[in-house]
């Protein structure tokens, strides 16, 4: 099949889950034997290039209509710009990541015989948080008119069915399971956070607190942070001690980031209103035990097995509990054997693309 794939922004540019999902999707599709192309936005001229293999093209960003869209004016213009390079493009399936192309898509799809329109949502389909955006009116003609409407995990279908009356199709994101994989772990009892460290919702500074408790008695625990953002106003919240026992990694590359899945015990995701959470996927690929919330969201389902992790409450001394089990949880020859079988579910090759494939065929 021909494909496109259309997200606002992507890689290297921005490095978050949501771009790491269109190229790696775009990857794997490619791997399978699809044709498979990304268009994208790019602050300076135009361009051209490959990431992970697949071709990748880059339009001039634009931020006109500020005024009327507000922060989501660069996606309405990348909506714009989009329809009017693919409108008489080959393809037979536009795939979008982004609210405005996929009203472009679903506006194409209905004027063009063949074309495919899928729309994959990378978020909570909450009609009172998406009615209070600029751009509500796209939101609202993707729910009536997408040939498909994916949803990352069966938390946010409910949220779609419930507040929009449309079924959409869960496909889960994946993980190329030999890429991620298990090592040695690193000599000191170690905690990964791998997710935006400033982000409120992300919780870090809850996840500082619980390892205040922990350092009583693991007093050689470390933490890693690997996501992006600033994390020192976390950090001022949190004891010496706590401080003490934290490494800031920064933004990591790709092979970095499967070394550091792989050293560490445990990956601890503290944050609310997950649609999906990769990084969960990617530590359980590495053979890896995770820590989740149960009010998480797509998180608690990843981790399905007491054998896995720990899906805990909403306190500081929860997550402690939950992040003494990991830990324990990681000595345990079999851990990584059990971890590694969860992750399989989510493999790019074996169980995702063919999901895409159904989604795109019917």
């Amino acid at each position: 099949m021909r494909i496109v794939i259309t997200t606002p922004y992507c890689w290297p540019e921005v490095r978050r889950g949501g771009e790491r999902l269109a190229h790696q999707q775009a990857a794997a599709l490619a791997a399978a034997g699809h044709d498979v192309t990304i268009w994208s936005t790019s602050p300076g001229a135009p361009d051209r290039d490959s990431v992970l293999g697949v071709e990748t093209h880059r339009i001039r960003r634009y931020g006109r209509g500020g005024r009327w869209f507000g922060q989501q004016a660069v996606e309405v213009n990348f909506g714009v710009q989009s329809l009017a390079r693919l409108a008489l493009r080959r393809m037979d399936v536009w795939h979008a990541i982004g609210v405005p192309d996929a009203a472009a898509a679903a506006a194409l799809s209905r004027v063009r015989r063949g074309v495919r329109s899928v729309y994959t949502d990378l978020g909570y389909p909450a009609k009172a948080s998406r009615d209070r955006r600029r751009d509500r009116r796209f939101q609202d003609f993707v729910v009536r008119n997408i040939d498909v409407y994916v949803c990352l995990s069966n938390s946010t279908a409910d949220y779609l069915r419930r507040d929009y009356g449309r079924d959409g199709v869960v496909v889960n994101p994946g993980v190329d399971l030999e890429a991620y994989r298990p090592g040695s772990r690193d000599p000191r009892p170690t905690i990964v956070f791998s997710s935006q460290v400033d982000e409120p919702r992300k919780n870090l500074e809850l996840l500082l607190e619980a390892l205040d408790l922990i350092l009583t008695d693991v007093p050689d625990v470390q933490l890693w942070l690997l996501g992006q953002g600033d994390a020192s106003r976390a950090l001022a919240t949190a004891t010496a001690a706590a401080r003490g026992a934290v490494t800031v990694c920064e933004a990591v590359d790709e092979t970095e980031l499967r070394a550091r899945y792989a050293a560490a015990w445990v990956l601890c995701l503290p944050s609310v209103a997950e649609a999906f959470g990769l990084v969960v996927v990617e530590a359980l690929a590495s053979g890896t035990p995770a820590v989740v919330r149960a009010d998480s969201g797509g998180p608690a389902y990843i981790v399905s097995s007491p054998r896995v992790g720990a899906v805990v409450g909403p306190t500081a001394a929860d997550l402690a509990d939950g992040l003494r089990t990991g830990l324990r949880l990681a000595r345990e020859a079999s851990t990584t054997t059990a971890c590694r079988a969860v992750a399989a579910s989510y493999d790019w090759r074996d169980a995702v693309v063919p999901r895409l494939e159904e989604v795109y065929a019917r």
